[in-house]
């Protein structure tokens, strides 16, 4: 198989199955050419998805077969490949450098793998919306404090901004080029960025607003009739009180992010009674609080949804992440344990943290 057997095989898939098959033998391929040929195409793969699979409008369904064996996959694999894309999309590399570190990343964690499982993490990566990938300038980080200047600063635009949102037309286009001229009264990035951030909160609210709308007349499951039933999941741990909060806990390693939301943020490996977990030590919590009603229904469902795809829990006022299993080494180079756990929380918070984004 070639470049050329690719890109037909490619243009022919009709549907998730023929795709499948081709992220299968297309691995395979990667794994014999030479490393700078490799990572031409590892890009070009991704590319061609783009221009030549996820660009067809009618698709053969997939088959019951394929659907569970992808369901086994996901299990062991999409946290991991989300994991990798999580860390390595946002650090503005150039292409081929974001693809080497992918797939070197790649070789770390499959070598035990099957021709299928390496298929299904290249069928996944294809899958994330992050790819393919694309170089771009470093985002802006921008503490809460900072964040909160901007916006008094910038609030007579905003004013303007919810009058506009409101005005009727006849074009989609109307409410977008009067953004455009709010937008262009802004002086530098910072304002232009906070703005931009507003106005995707505004639209987020809308669709949230247009669904409630569609809903509205259907009954709710499993209320009481009379409203929604609070929840304190999300309270700071200074209002709600966890259980075996006084159990001792012995600290086994500790590994920093310093570019995570901008800040000095740390996970803890740690051990309490039986049980090795990896922590955020409440810093997620911590800054979460400054933004949202941690009580919220709304807020809450957000969180848990969160929670419940990375495998995470919430004890006390960490997010953490057991680690079953434990052999004792703390080594993450040599532990694939630790490091599968470790990318996952990396993912689940930074996924959490990014929510901020859209409230003011």
């Amino acid at each position: 198989m070639n470049r050329n057997d690719v890109i037909t095989e490619m243009r022919l898939a009709k549907g998730t199955d023929d795709f499948f098959a081709c992220c299968i033998s297309s691995y395979q391929l990667l794994e014999k050419l030479q490393p700078e040929e490799r990572l031409d195409m590892f890009a070009m793969f991704f590319q061609m998805t783009e221009e030549h699979y996820f660009s067809k409008r009618d698709r053969v369904p997939i088959s019951d077969n394929l659907r569970a064996r992808l369901d086994d996959y996901s299990m062991k694999f999409k946290k991991l490949v989300h994991g990798l894309i999580d860390i390595f999309s946002p650090n503005g590399y150039a292409e081929q450098l974001y693809y080497q570190k992918l797939w070197d990343g790649f070789g770390v964690f499959l070598t035990d793998a099957s021709e299928e499982e390496k298929g299904y993490c290249l069928f996944e990566t294809a899958l994330d919306r992050r790819t393919p990938y694309y170089e771009l300038p470093l985002g802006l980080k921008m503490s809460n404090e900072k964040h909160d200047e901007i916006v008094d600063i910038i609030r007579p635009s905003i004013r303007r901004l919810n009058f506009a949102f409101n005005l009727h037309g006849s074009y989609r286009t109307e409410t977008t080029s009067r953004m455009v001229h709010l937008m262009e009264e802004l002086s530098d990035l910072e304002q232009k960025s906070v703005f931009l951030s507003y106005l995707a909160h505004r639209y987020e609210q809308r669709a949230i607003e247009d669904n409630k709308k569609t809903d509205e007349s259907i009954p709710p499951k499993g209320n009481p009739v009379g409203g929604e039933r609070k929840d304190a999941t999300f309270l700071p741990i200074s209002v709600q009180n966890a259980d075996g909060e006084n159990d001792s806990v012995e600290t086994i390693a500790s590994y920093q992010y310093p570019s995570l939301n901008g800040n000095e943020y740390g996970f803890a490996l740690v051990k309490r009674g039986e049980d090795v977990y990896l922590t955020d030590q409440g810093k997620t919590l911590e800054q979460l609080d400054r933004i949202f009603e941690l009580s919220e229904p709304d807020v809450i469902k957000n969180l848990v949804a969160i929670l419940k795809q990375y495998g995470a829990i919430k004890q006390g006022n960490e997010v953490v992440m057991r680690i079953d299993n434990w052999d004792g080494n703390a080594n993450e180079e040599e532990n694939e344990d630790l490091m599968k756990v470790k990318l996952a929380l990396f993912s689940c918070v930074s996924f959490m943290l990014n929510m901020r984004i859209f409230y003011v």
